[in-house]
């Protein structure tokens, strides 16, 4: 991760590496599980469920491990959250003579499920975005934990399993509300383009 800070045209730059097992990069990862001889190209329509937050934890990147501070997710943002999620996956699945979206199990209907496990901020929610005299920018708003099944929407047999961690944007941009719900849209604009490209591919598109 990225941090910079400036006053005027001054610009203090910094490079925060953080390795770990099992990260999702922005090319193509096998997922965790596909069912032997999976074949998608049956299903023509989506059923995809409301974005799961129940169980996620916040959790606080290594340079903040020594603060004592606690860190909670505001549960006020999330219906807002599962709106943009279901938004952005209707609007990728469906566009230019796309899949359905689809209310009811059928056997031409794969189910999604998708489930934010942890979310870790690169700064502490509520943070100022500026002191008077300096800016905060960060290459994104931070990582997600995520897990995500594609299941047989009438048998509810597991297809897919995919899970990893993916950063929240990729682009440095000033610490503030506007940007970090840009963020959060395009990413899951990303997993909506995904899933469709994972579907025209099944269908020979």
């Amino acid at each position: 991760m990225k941090f910079a800070t400036t006053t005027g045209s001054k610009l203090i730059t910094g490079l925060i590496l953080i390795l770990a097992a099992g990260v999702l990069v922005a090319g193509e990862k096998p997922a965790s599980y596909v069912k032997p001889d999976v074949d998608l190209a049956v299903y023509k329509r989506v059923m995809v469920q409301p974005l799961i937050m129940d169980n996620m934890e916040i959790l606080k990147p290594a340079w903040e491990q020594d603060n004592d501070e606690e860190w909670t997710p505001n549960p006020e943002n999330r219906p807002m959250v599962q709106e943009w999620f279901m938004d952005a996956m209707q609007k990728e699945l469906e566009a230019n003579g796309g899949y359905t979206m689809a209310g009811q199990p059928a056997d031409d209907v794969i189910r999604i499920e998708v489930e934010i496990l942890s979310v870790t901020p690169y700064v502490k929610p509520g943070t100022p975005f500026s002191d008077g005299q300096f800016e905060i920018s960060t290459l994104g708003s931070g990582d997600v934990m995520v897990s995500a099944e594609f299941r047989d929407s009438k048998t509810r047999e597991l297809l897919i399993l995919a899970e990893g961690e993916r950063t929240i944007g990729d682009q440095y941009k000033k610490l503030n509300r506007d940007n970090h719900i840009a963020n959060i849209k395009s990413l899951f604009a990303t997993w909506g383009e995904k899933v469709r490209k994972a579907l025209d591919k099944a269908h020979g598109k």
